[in-house]
């Protein structure tokens, strides 16, 4: 975490990394007791009901690590959980409290990094490495968990082909075994109890073999191939040749994922089809070779685990999928990210929805998320290109899909605006716009809705940029062709009322060149698929170089699977190449980057205004935008090296700095900006100063990655929030610091709890209640119980009322709106009158309390016991109710 400290406002900004975490990297495992499941997130163990799919807790480890590879419950034992990072420390948690009970070192080679970790009982381990010396073949040893010794080192001659090495421990004949398959022909099966016992299993038609699975209990193992087969084996699988083997062949592509069942009657196979199969085995003949299947899965599949009830599926998109044993999903595990590799190549999408509180941001293929900020969760993914994704084929294994290049939403919220694009050389390039209205309607399952769709909106090339005006009546989309194109909301012809291009400005001369690309023309000659001769498909049994499966196996870490034919249609001369684009808040100006020149266009001629050029603001510009509040007559823009700011008034450069920007925003409830360079500095400033209000350098390193876009949160007076996009699709935030007085106290991992009680108590407790001091409170309630006693005694019946006599002087005062003196009166009482001390005591009372009396002169009553010794003989020589005194004083 980075920690800033605005000097203005005396303000700790950190960074905090929201979304976008990677939970697909390692396989999933159940809970013993079925309930939960156990997903490794980098560095900590997420848990999540399998029922509802939230998240109930998390694992760390007390030692700071780089990563897990593996977790992992004892077949003996149901109470501890096991897990190993990549340095070799491996942490022993009790499941039921969370708690650290150990963390042990292995000791493993120098610079060794552990791929794999599987429990071999609850004291030994078997893993497998790479790095330094074994950087060319993998390392694969077995190693104590309590000490950590080396238990035994079984050789070195699996080829290192990270990361297709998979690794699956079983039974044989009552001897533990590791079967190894590395992307290659063969499968390596090692003794983990006779280091000279292992076998090399071959498959039959030289077919790779991509993934292995062990039954848990019996001598049978599975393995899958290229050519889309599953081949279970049983019988000694140390003597491969002479072992029984069956055949299940659905898959027409390289299943990725397989699994036993728990009990080993069924076989789950999975990979890029999207499909999950569900194999019945030899063992019940009666239902020999039955397959079901769960269907349209949201990505590519991953890793497959089961129990006795429930079934996680691993996929692509960043999310687990969990279905019943009857195959049929009942939940799903999902977090941001999950984009396809070619839309992580294409500008990102991140625009913070101020009505929702939800930032918009890319999603899986042809979706756009909307992640809650407040929540951490995903609230929707709204299908933008409504199409079905392009089944692979095995002379395509990576096809290209319809991906959404840009998105801008309006910013009274009303509107969003999308454009989709899909060209994969052949036919003629699919490119759309379509605008998008807030969803009044809670009951729908999407928050927006499609109000127009405009096909081939810019001639077939790619759109760069979308810009809306303040009130949401006005876009403008610029695109490859060298062209903006201004739409307006119509509502003349239709209730709901549609958008309307109003004209298309172009600053060249206006012959489109890029016509004369052969790519937007391939579709006249048409092609021709190739054949389905497997001799065409080297990689099916061979490794190569550029190997499609390698690509498959790191499916969500890559970043490009195709060529440039999504950037295909661009003009040759770039030196009319549009860029970004804006609109000012009154909405009379937009603002269009024609390769170096800024062009000031107005909104309602559509006719050039002006044409802004700098020697600093070559070869091409990048962003560009309008000042907000105060700032409105500044344009700031962007390029690939420099940050400028533009007066309109005078159509000079204001001021201009060189820092390599990457990303530029506006907040739109003030006139701060704020800029991203290319090493991660952070500059919050406004138009008028080139001073900035806030800088932060390098808030992360770069070489973890770039944010490659930023956008405004929900700010205060105090500060403000700032969210980052990092190029891994990674979400973070730039926030003020929370004080210590808003968290809460947790329990450290070392400390178990002794009790469920006392996982309510703090270690440290501090009362806030302060001891309360002495006060009067005759003085202070006095006024209180005046007014009350008065109010009783009037609503009082008179046959309950007391008589007069037995009234204090006090009260009776109080009735008669007398008010107490002051005490610079009190005085002047005190020097004016002579009470004689020597008088009869109740004839002074007489005296004292006529109607002619001085103001509170029961102050100056020279002895008060007597006259209350007198009041106590009446009360036992009268009766207690007066009648005649009773109706004297209320008029009966």
């Amino acid at each position: 975490m980075v920690v800033k400290v605005d000097t203005a406002n005396k303000l700790k900004y950190c960074l905090k990394r929201k979304a976008g975490r990677s939970i697909i990297e390692r396989r999933p495992i159940f809970s013993p007791d079925g309930e939960s499941v156990a997903v490794i997130v980098e560095d900590i163990v997420h848990v999540y009901n399998v029922q509802t799919c939230e998240l109930v807790r998390t694992l760390e480890s007390e030692t700071p690590i780089d990563g897990f590879v593996g977790i992992e419950f004892p077949q003996n034992e149901d109470y501890n959980l096991y897990g190993c990072s990549k340095s070799g420390l491996v942490t022993i948690w009790t499941w039921d409290k969370g708690a650290v009970l150990r963390d042990t070192h292995l000791q493993i080679p120098a610079n060794l990094i552990v791929l794999t970790f599987d429990l071999i009982n609850e004291n030994e381990c078997f893993i497998t490495g790479a790095g330094g010396s074994y950087s060319k073949n993998i390392h694969y040893a077995s190693y104590s968990i309590k000490t950590g010794e080396l238990l035994c080192e079984y050789g070195t001659r699996i080829w290192n082909t990270q990361p297709l090495i998979k690794v699956a421990l079983g039974w044989n004949n009552d001897d533990r075994f590791a079967a190894i398959c590395n992307g290659t022909k063969s499968l390596y099966i090692q003794s983990i109890y006779n280091q000279n016992t292992s076998a090399i299993f071959y498959n039959f038609s030289e077919y790779r073999i991509v993934s292995v699975a062990c039954h848990k209990s019996i001598n049978t193992l599975a393995v899958t191939d290229t050519l889309g087969r599953a081949t279970v084996i049983r019988g000694n699988l140390y003597d491969i040749r002479n072992a029984a083997k069956e055949v299940f062949h659905w898959h027409c592509l390289p299943p990725m994922a397989l699994c036993f069942s728990m009990q080993g009657n069924y076989l789950y196979s999975g990979g890029v089809e999207s499909v999950l199969v569900k194999w019945t085995l030899g063992s019940l003949a009666y239902k020999a070779a039955e397959k079901s299947f769960l269907p349209r899965l949201p990505g590519l599949v991953r890793y497959i685990t089961t129990n006795n009830t429930h079934i996680a599926i691993t996929l692509t998109n960043n999310s687990i999928v969990i279905a019943n044993a009857q195959m049929h999903a009942v939940g799903t595990i999902a977090e941001c990210g999950g984009v396809s590799p070619t839309a992580r190549t294409l500008e990102p999408v991140l625009i913070y929805q101020h009505k929702l509180g939800a930032l918009l941001m890319h999603g899986p293929t042809g979706h756009l998320q909307l992640y809650s900020t407040t929540s951490n969760k995903v609230l929707y993914n709204i299908d933008i290109t409504g199409q079905n994704r392009i089944q692979p084929e095995r002379w395509n294994l990576m096809p290209l899909q319809t991906e959404i290049t840009c998105a801008s939403l309006s910013p009274n919220g009303q509107w969003l605006v999308t454009s989709e694009y899909r060209n994969d050389g052949f036919m003629y390039p699919e490119e759309r716009l379509k605008f998008w209205t807030i969803n009044q309607n809670n009951k729908q399952k999407s928050p927006f809705l499609m109000n127009t769709c405009i096909n081939l909106s810019h001639g077939g090339c790619r759109v760069v940029a979308l810009a809306f005006s303040y009130d949401g009546k006005l876009c403008v989309s610029s695109g490859l062709d060298q062209k903006f194109r201004v739409w307006e909301f119509d509502c003349s012809n239709n209730k709901r009322g549609i958008w309307v291009c109003l004209t298309a400005c172009y600053y060249s001369s206006g012959v489109a060149q890029y016509l004369s690309q052969g790519i937007l023309n391939n579709f006249k000659i048409g092609h021709s698929e190739p054949s389905d001769d497997f001799t065409q498909f080297p990689y099916m049994k061979e490794m190569r170089k550029d190997d499609p499966v390698k690509k498959l196996a790191n499916f969500h870490n890559e970043y490009t699977i195709t060529d440039d034919r999504m950037s295909a249609g661009s003009c040759s001369n770039s030196e009319n190449e549009m860029s970004g684009l804006a609109m000012s808040r009154d909405g009379s100006l937009i603002a269009a980057w024609f390769g170096c020149k800024l062009t000031l266009w107005d909104t309602y001629l559509c006719t050039l205004r002006t044409s802004l050029s700098h020697p600093a603001l070559r070869p091409k510009g990048v962003d560009v935008k309008f000042g907000n509040n105060d700032a409105a007559h500044y344009l700031v823009c962007t390029t690939e090296s420099c940050l400028a700011v533009w007066s309109l008034l005078s159509l000079t450069v204001k001021w201009l700095v060189q820092l390599n920007p990457m990303a530029l925003c506006s907040d739109l409830l003030s006139n701060k900006m704020a800029v991203v360079t290319s090493n991660n500095d952070i500059h919050i400033f406004t138009p008028h100063s080139s001073k900035p209000l806030m800088s932060q350098q390098r808030v992360s390193d770069p070489n973890l990655g770039v944010f490659k876009k930023c956008a405004f949160g929900a700010s205060t007076k105090d500060g403000v929030t700032l969210y980052l996009l990092r190029n891994d699709v990674e979400v973070f935030s730039f926030e003020p610091e929370k004080t210590k007085e808003g968290r809460l106290e947790s329990i450290p991992h070392s400390n178990a709890p002794v009790s469920k009680f006392s996982t309510l108590l703090a270690e440290q407790q501090l009362s806030a209640v302060r001891r309360g001091a002495p006060v009067d409170t005759l003085a202070s309630d006095v006024d209180a119980t005046s007014s009350a006693a008065i109010s009783n005694i009037s609503m009082a019946p008179p046959y309950m009322t007391p008589p007069v006599s037995l009234l204090c002087t006090t009260f009776l005062q109080e009735l008669a709106g007398q008010e107490e003196p002051k005490d610079d009166e009190v005085t002047d009482l005190e020097e004016k009158m002579n009470v004689d001390q020597s008088s009869d005591e109740e004839d002074d009372v007489i005296k004292l309390n006529g109607p002619y009396a001085p103001r509170a002169t029961e102050l100056w009553t020279p002895n008060y016991e007597a006259v209350k010794a007198k009041k106590l003989n009446r009360i036992l020589e009268d009766p207690f109710i007066d009648l005649h005194a009773t109706s004297s004083l209320f008029g009966i």
